[in-house]
């Protein structure tokens, strides 16, 4: 079992053949068109899978990081939820 807060690194790690797991499909696009992953069904109505923003309010950050939080809070609150949503 491989376990990571990085897309890139489980990416990495379900290509080197470590196991299989989910990836967004535009992540995952150049990898089968490269042959070096392919899709497991269901192929018409993959599950949906939920993707969210933790944060420690505990922690203390530095101007860039408080920033950058707060960039990604905003184009979440600003952008609709059927416009979050993508299907293949």
């Amino acid at each position: 079992v491989g376990v990571s807060s990085s897309l890139e690194e489980v990416r990495r790690m379900i290509v080197a053949g470590l196991g299989i797991g989910p990836l967004p499909l535009h992540v995952a696009r150049r990898d089968v068109a490269d042959g070096m992953l392919w899709r497991l069904p269901p192929y018409d109505a993959p599950p949906a899978i939920d993707i969210f923003l933790l944060t420690n309010p505990d922690k203390a950050m530095n101007r860039a990081e408080k920033a950058l939080l707060s960039g990604i809070q905003a184009l979440i609150a600003e952008t609709p939820l059927q416009d979050r949503i993508y299907s293949d």
